[in-house]
């Protein structure tokens, strides 16, 4: 038996669908497993041991990928689009899982409910159901070596330091707490931060270094996927909006905390180890990834104030972590 995975949206979506993974070389262990994803999979889940077929969602491409996967006997389908439910049907792939509110879901062969209200890991899970699979895992996981980690904070001048990795950046700016903000969090925690984000994030990274008090390790743009999680690895925590690291910390099995805005832990990508801080704003949250804020104010990046997630962090640090 064949069996695909298909979810070609962002990392920490990708992370959340490694349950997936992990439930069906539980309950079908000489089942063949691939996964079908964007190209920085051949990253994110180096060592899983599942066939890995990057695919950059390129028009050319969606035709080609359709002869590439056509063998394969049944595929779970977490991504939502009409892309993905075109080029699934017209793979010709007997069993097509999807969820009910997928775009073209009538595409599918079998159809499951999407509920908000649970957390993304049970969502998925759910599109097991029709296989009748038995063992479910409800953990992520990302592979990663000791001695990889090791040479990777090494590199970095971190091996054997304390520090909390700040992830303070998103692909939605609706996601972002405010530099002011991060800054004053910054200031208020007694342990060494690193700050890590993409290239395009440097400019805000540097707006937060004008705003703090003390100084941090800026790893912003400089890191492959590969070392982020090397780092995330090392921390002793993560702190970050609705994004990516919260998700990677846990699969390294590194506890999080997320910093609401725009979003809510009611779409279910809050923290399976750590915490989440809700926002107060009465018009958070919008979407699960929203991309433009419908009041105009966008109050919600402005709160909540970085004393509540001090004392958020706190519970998870203890007092002698604070204060600096």
């Amino acid at each position: 038996m064949r069996i695909l995975i298909w979810q070609t949206a962002y990392p920490g979506d990708v992370v959340l669908s490694t349950p997936l993974i992990l439930s069906l070389r539980e309950s079908f262990p000489s089942a063949h497993l691939a996964f079908v994803g964007r190209p920085f999979i051949s990253e994110l889940l180096r060592g899983s041991g599942v066939e890995l077929i990057p695919f950059s969602k390129g028009f050319l491409e969606s035709f080609k990928i359709r002869e590439r996967i056509r063998g394969y006997d049944i595929v779970i389908s977490p991504h939502r689009s009409a892309r993905s439910a075109l080029i699934l049907y017209f793979s010709g792939i007997p069993v097509r899982v999807g969820f009910s509110n997928a775009e073209l879901s009538f595409l599918y062969t079998h159809r499951v409910e999407h509920r908000w209200g649970v957390h993304e890991v049970e969502r998925n899970l759910s599109l097991l159901e029709p296989l009748g699979a038995k063992k479910l895992v409800r953990k992520t996981k990302l592979w990663l070596k000791e001695e990889e980690r090791e040479e990777i904070l090494s590199r970095f001048s971190l091996l054997g330091r304390t520090y909390v990795v700040f992830a303070p950046f998103s692909n939605f700016p609706l996601k972002e707490w405010s530099p002011k903000n991060w800054a004053k969090l910054i200031d208020g925690i007694g342990l060494e931060v690193v700050l890590v984000g993409t290239q395009k994030d440097k400019e805000k990274a540097q707006e937060i270094r004008s705003l703090s008090r003390r100084g941090f390790l800026d790893l912003t743009g400089r890191t492959t996927l590969r070392e982020l999680m090397g780092i995330i690895a090392g921390a002793r925590f993560v702190v970050a909006n609705d994004s990516a690291p919260v998700h990677i910390a846990n699969a390294l099995g590194v506890g999080a905390l997320s910093v609401y805005t725009a979003t809510s832990p009611l779409y279910g990508f809050y923290p399976l180890f750590g915490g989440y801080v809700e926002n107060p704003s009465p018009c958070s949250p919008c979407s699960p990834n929203p991309k433009r804020c419908k009041t105009g104010t966008r109050e919600c990046v402005s709160v909540p104030s970085p004393e509540d997630v001090l004392g958020a962090l706190e519970k998870f640090l203890g007092a002698d972590a604070l204060g600096a």
